[in-house]
């Protein structure tokens, strides 16, 4: 996987988890991310906390919704990168380029 393609994965993996999970809060069903006393949402999502805290008003609201994606699309590319370099580390440059 070269690194374009990573960056690639994990910007999909961030917008498709942030879609999911504000489909979820647009239904109200989004407790169904609960497995015991752990919220899904903040492990998949960690900077949707900012989603609680900013929506007052329309505007502001979705400007907050839009960084808060654009942070977890960042967060899953360093995720990525990072899985990619420790197998390159481990198998060897040659072996994650195949």
């Amino acid at each position: 996987m070269t690194t374009r393609h990573g960056i690639a994965v994990g910007c999909a993996l961030g917008l498709v988890t942030s879609g999911i999970v504000v489909a979820l809060m647009w239904f109200k069903v989004s407790g169904v991310l609960r497995v015991g006393h752990t919220d899904l949402m903040y492990v998949l999502w960690p900077s949707s906390v900012m989603l609680i805290v900013g929506w007052r008003n329309t505007l502001p609201g979705i400007a907050i919704t839009l960084f808060s994606v654009i942070l977890n699309c960042f967060t899953y590319i360093a995720v990525v990168l990072l899985l990619r370099a420790g197998t390159s580390l481990i198998a060897g440059p040659k072996a994650v380029r195949e």
